[in-house]
């Protein structure tokens, strides 16, 4: 017999709106994406604050070497697409949130399904993110407490989800096959209309307005407005490498043995030196067996007490920690004078009178003379001077271009 046309119409309009939201799971939903995205939005600002400043102190989720959240902020994992990966998230949260809103208050919860489920869609990009971030941290070493917090928050927002428009995790293939089929035109089986249209806007203004406004503010905080990046590795890699003789007993970072080698012609009372006091060695971390970092004397005639610090920098690397030193000396910079050295020395355990005898030890002196000297005969006139693998390294304090070179001199 013959199916009646009004009749399959009428039954569509049935189906399209057959779907019954579970609002106690959108309201849970609603609790985990206001989570995450509080998490999220943590650790932008984190990862910003890092790209200008360095790890000046650690941060409140940073309790040890391993328990470490600035490490997983500074490294190159922190970024995708020239962003926060965190700001990625706080947008999926975002949106996540708004569909869980909109349908645990809604009279008529349906008119919300298209955005929930879309929102659901985007949660299974989460939660199998969530995967490869973890084999990030495990690949850094360090356990990142604001990172797991985002992670619990991708799968209780799409278990959450799920549940609110009837999909239970065991379900979320027959979801996935349901939403091809209504998208294509049979939906029956969704229970309601996907509104690829609205949805598609939906997300195209959520995650390309948060996109762009965050390139941008990234660009304005970092300086970076007008950065080319090819240019710029272009330029870096046509220089003839420089000879730089690094004295044995100079400070290292990372592996003494690697190929890589960074040398860093530092001046103790330099404002920009103690930008890159808290910048490179973060930046690096991730690099921290492939490449090792040599530290330089360059005090500069301008400035006072520059010449004695580098003096005390030398005596404090033969007896104790040189960075641990290094870093609270620029800590304290605005500072400077001849009894922070001495206080710092003797907090870390250095005998003050025989620590003072070394600073003003002709044999110190002439080290000092000898880390000067050399950075002249190679160009360096101004501090910091960086080079990797005897290459001057003009964009030092951009995280991005670092990156890029050590990868490029890895092969």
């Amino acid at each position: 017999m013959a199916t009646n046309p009004h009749n399959r119409k009428q039954r569509g309009r049935r189906a399209a709106s057959s779907v019954s939201l579970n609002k106690n799971a959108l309201w849970t939903a609603l609790v985990f994406a206001l989570i995450g995205a509080a998490l999220a939005l943590y650790s932008t600002n984190m990862t910003f604050q890092i790209a200008t400043q360095g790890v000046v102190e650690a941060s409140g989720c940073s309790l040890s070497d391993l328990v470490n959240c600035d490490v997983a902020a500074a490294s190159s994992y922190a970024n995708m697409f020239g962003i926060p990966v965190a700001w990625w998230g706080f947008l999926f949260y975002v949106f996540a949130a708004l569909g869980a809103l909109l349908g645990a208050t809604g009279s008529k919860g349906s008119g919300a399904a298209p955005l929930i489920a879309a929102g659901l869609l985007l949660s299974f990009g989460a939660v199998l993110f969530t995967f490869v971030k973890a084999y990030h941290l495990y690949q850094l070493g360090v356990v990142c407490l604001v990172c797991i917090g985002m992670y619990v928050a991708n799968f209780g927002t799409a278990i959450s989800l799920g549940l609110g428009i009837g999909y239970a995790p065991q379900r979320w293939g027959a979801f996935v096959r349901d939403y091809i089929q209504a998208a294509t035109g049979n939906r029956a089986s969704l229970g309601f209309n996907p509104s690829l249209a609205m949805t598609a806007v939906a997300v195209v203004v959520v995650f390309g307005i948060g996109y762009a406004g965050a390139l941008n503010y990234q660009k304005d905080i970092t300086g970076t407005n007008d950065f080319d990046m090819s240019s710029a590795l272009e330029a870096h890699f046509r220089q003839t490498p420089r000879d730089i003789q690094i004295p044995e007993e100079a400070a290292v970072w990372g592996n003494p043995e690697a190929d890589i080698v960074l040398v860093e012609f530092a001046d103790f009372q330099c404002p920009a030196c103690r930008i890159s006091a808290f910048h490179l060695r973060p930046a690096l971390f991730e690099y921290r067996d492939e490449v090792q970092l040599r530290f330089m004397n360059f005090p500069l005639d301008m400035h006072q007490y520059a010449e004695i610090a580098a003096r005390a920098s030398v005596c404090a690397a033969r007896e104790v920690d040189f960075w641990e030193f290094h870093d609270r000396v620029f800590e304290d910079q605005v500072q400077l004078n001849p009894r922070l050295f001495t206080r710092i020395a003797e907090d870390m355990g250095l005998e003050p009178r025989a620590f003072a005898e070394c600073v003003v030890s002709e044999e110190v002196g002439r080290r000092v003379e000898s880390d000067r000297d050399h950075g002249r005969e190679i160009g360096v006139n101004a501090t910091p001077t960086l080079y990797i693998n005897g290459r001057k390294v003009a964009h030092w304090n951009n995280t991005a271009f670092i990156h890029e070179v050590i990868k490029r001199e890895r092969g």
